[in-house]
């Protein structure tokens, strides 16, 4: 039991320290991703395709590679050298500026890449934290990892920032991103040190169909039943109406992003210095955020939580209709931090209540596509609601969007709803 318990402690060490290199490179380059694009005299199309684009990569890749990974028992040295690969991307973006033509489509391709990749990994490690991290555990391990990476990220967010702007461009960015890379090389050094029980118990019997924990005669190899079953998921109706939720939701969030983005960089003129300092003030909504979030989900539950925060982030776009200087940016994009803070945490831990063990990752690619079918579509009609509509009602129609989202996370909570649906999915013979 000693060994157990050592295994865990080892394990949550390690989980925080793969966080925090995660977040020193994360924040050395995404945060000036927009104002890249804005040196490089980015079009509003281009500004939503920098959205898009990664978004249709992530549909395309995400769950045919979950379904590749599932066949393989040990995950580890894969999923390792996939976040290689991702964060090589990091790196490659230092060449863009030196490109002769296309600059723009070259860091629209090289973040879609990027984005697709850290993805497929995203699904990866949280099927591999629902089984190395009991959930008794989960709230509380999350919330300090989540505290400490939003504590680094926003030193290096600073630090970075500041730099880039002192030194010429374009070697402030080249600097910023490859330290990002080294960054990340310890990221997956940290990633290789975590401990997966099932990957460290032998099997009974070789698995020819690739499903963990079924024995190959039972899944006939050429029989294409056993191969269209692959697709199917051992999941209830929660799972289900939560996607269908998240897919409302995410929309109106999502569209608002490049308009955010443009509000910045092309309106305010924010300079890299000014970003770091939002990036730092959403980073400190998140640090104060993490803990009261994490208490009221063990009160109230996961369910509750992502409709409280969901519900106060639908406030954000209400909040941008008055937007005079990078001041009052800085005050919005806290409270934003403050809420996302809540939202990704519930979410994520709300979906590893909802899923079982079997078939997780599947089931977590899942509801990563369909969230991804909407950030294609989403950046594009919000910026072309931004060039229609005056600039106060587009900010309007958006906020409604999210609260709408919200209100059906909170309806799905109820057993009333969820007896309703299980009666017309019997009906219609639709799994339950």
């Amino acid at each position: 039991m000693e060994a157990k318990y050592k295994v865990l402690r080892d394990n949550i060490h390690h989980n925080l320290w793969n966080g925090i290199f995660w977040a020193i490179g994360f924040n050395l380059v995404t945060p000036f991703i927009g104002v890249l694009a804005a040196r490089l005299n980015a079009t509003n199309s281009e500004y939503a395709l920098l959205s898009s684009v990664p978004a249709l990569l992530t549909i395309l890749v995400t769950l045919p590679a979950a379904l590749i990974l599932g066949r393989f028992r040990k995950q580890k040295r894969i999923i390792a050298g996939l976040i290689v690969l991702c964060r090589f991307f990091y790196f490659l973006l230092i060449f863009v500026p030196l490109l002769p033509v296309s600059k723009v489509m070259a860091l629209i391709v090289l973040v879609g890449l990027y984005n697709a990749t850290n993805t497929i990994i995203s699904v990866a490690y949280q099927s591999m934290m629902g089984e190395i991290i009991p959930l008794g555990y989960r709230n509380k391990v999350f919330a300090q990892r989540n505290m400490w990476t939003g504590v680094c990220g926003m030193i290096v967010a600073l630090v970075a920032g500041w730099g880039i702007d002192r030194l010429t461009y374009p070697l402030g960015y080249q600097l910023a991103f490859s330290v990002g890379f080294i960054a990340a090389m310890v990221e997956t050094w940290y990633f290789m040190k975590l401990k997966i029980p099932s990957e460290d118990i032998e099997p009974d019997a070789p698995h020819a169909s690739g499903t963990i924990g079924e024995p190959a005669s039972s899944l006939p190899k050429n029989n294409f039943k056993s191969r269209i079953g692959r697709f199917k998921l051992n999941v209830q109706l929660p799972f289900y109406l939560f996607c269908g939720s998240a897919v409302i939701y995410l929309f109106a969030w999502q569209a608002a992003w490049p308009i955010f983005t443009k509000i910045k960089v092309d309106t305010l003129q924010a300079t890299n210095m000014m970003i770091s300092i939002d990036a730092i003030a959403g980073a400190v909504g998140s640090l104060i955020a993490f803990r009261p979030w994490a208490f009221m989900a063990d009160r109230k539950g996961n369910g509750f939580t992502v409709f409280g925060s969901a519900l106060s982030l639908a406030l954000s776009p209400f909040l941008w209709i008055y937007a005079p200087n990078m001041i009052w940016i800085c005050f919005y994009d806290f409270l934003g931090g403050f809420s996302t803070a809540g939202l990704t945490q519930a979410i994520f831990n709300r979906l590893l209540e909802i899923v079982p063990e079997q078939g997780r990752q599947r089931a977590i690619a899942i509801y990563t596509t369909l969230s991804q079918v909407s950030a294609v579509f989403a950046p594009i009609a919000g910026m072309a609601m931004y060039s229609s509509v005056s600039y106060t009602a587009c900010m309007s129609v958006l906020g409604i969007g999210r609260v709408i989202g919200a209100v059906c996370f909170l309806i799905i909570l109820f057993p009333a709803v969820a007896g309703w649906f299980q009666q017309m999915h019997r009906q219609k013979g639709l799994p339950r």
